[in-house]
């Protein structure tokens, strides 16, 4: 990568915080544009040291990820995977070859890393290792000869109708009542439940604008006439007066790990397993698909860009699988 396009990338890290990516984006576009009329080269000086490769390059490669519109959860999952293999084999991103990485991710699966989480790893990486070739940081992606690694799916059922009657009676207060029916009737993320505003719902239309999605994709999901009324019946009792639809015991917006705590908590009450947020999403997608919604329109209630992330939430059951083969061949 020449000078002017690294002086680019530097450039662009210093906006992340300050700009979206759109405003970035065209920033960026008018500074190349400027720059198209003069020579760039990097100036050398003793007394001011430049960070290490490493953070150089990890800095460029978010940067690129927030203009793309990805999730802190996103980058920071990235990021992590990148620091762990240069912990691990000690080297400079640009010095790292195919064998650094089938190390790495051996040593990791041999401290007790599942198959699933090593082939994330790995997908980690190859991403951003493509990445890097792409800006001509690295002539070719280490990765490209590493294949997938197999794993075993494992099947993630949602709540059946008698956890869910568990739930809602182990529920002690009308807050957790309230976060119950709305996970349940909105199959909302809760990352978008914490951030939810009580201006988001139209309880006209029954309609709930989720401006928080993930990678800051908006949308719109609906909430049934009993989860507004557990949620109506929250607001009459408590002491907040502010827009968040949640609110803690300090008096602060609930957060999403407060959320997880609460949820926890009934299921343990309620002697239900596995009882976190992600459930109650999967929940309402696989109840949808029973009831025979089509599988894009959940796929637009849910917030995802691919159909395929939609399907692994559907879960069907062998009884439910027979009964279908029976109607349409029997």
């Amino acid at each position: 990568m020449d000078c002017k396009m690294a002086l680019v990338k530097d450039f662009e890290v210093g906006l992340v915080t300050d700009f979206t990516g759109e405003q970035i984006a065209n920033i960026t576009q008018r500074l190349l544009l400027a720059l198209e009329e003069y020579d760039v080269s990097k100036k050398c000086t003793d007394l001011v040291p430049y960070d290490s490769v490493n953070e150089r390059i990890l800095k460029q490669y978010c940067a690129c990820l927030f203009v793309d519109g990805k999730s802190e959860k996103t980058i920071y999952q990235y990021k992590r995977t990148c620091i762990r293999l240069a912990e691990a084999v000690q080297k400079d991103f640009t010095d790292i070859g195919v064998y650094d990485i089938r190390f790495f991710l051996a040593s990791e699966k041999s401290r007790g890393v599942s198959d699933r989480s090593a082939e994330n790893m790995r997908a980690n990486l190859s991403a951003f290792f493509q990445w890097m070739t792409k800006e001509d940081i690295i002539a070719k992606n280490p990765c490209l000869n590493i294949k997938p690694i197999k794993y075993a799916d494992v099947v993630r059922k949602p709540f059946s109708s008698v956890e869910i009657d568990a739930l809602r009676g182990a529920c002690k207060t009308k807050k957790e009542r309230a976060i119950v029916e709305v996970l349940l009737s909105t199959g909302i993320r809760v990352s978008e439940l914490a951030e939810m505003k009580i201006g988001d719902i139209d309880r006209s239309q029954l309609s709930v604008h989720v401006l928080h999605g993930k990678g800051d994709k908006e949308r719109m999901t609906y909430i049934t006439h009993v989860a507004l009324k557990h949620l109506t019946a929250y607001w009459n009792e408590r002491a907040e007066n502010g827009d968040y639809v949640f609110y803690n015991n300090a008096h602060k917006p609930l957060c999403a790990g407060g959320i997880r705590h609460i949820l926890n908590n009934i299921g343990k009450r309620a002697g239900v397993d596995n009882v976190h947020p992600h459930r109650f999403r999967r929940t309402f997608a696989s109840g949808l698909a029973t009831r025979g919604m089509d599988v894009q329109d959940i796929k637009t209630l849910l917030g995802h860009s691919n159909i395929d992330t939609t399907m692994e939430y559907v879960y069907t059951s062998a009884e439910k699988a027979k009964a279908s083969y029976c109607k349409y061949v029997a």
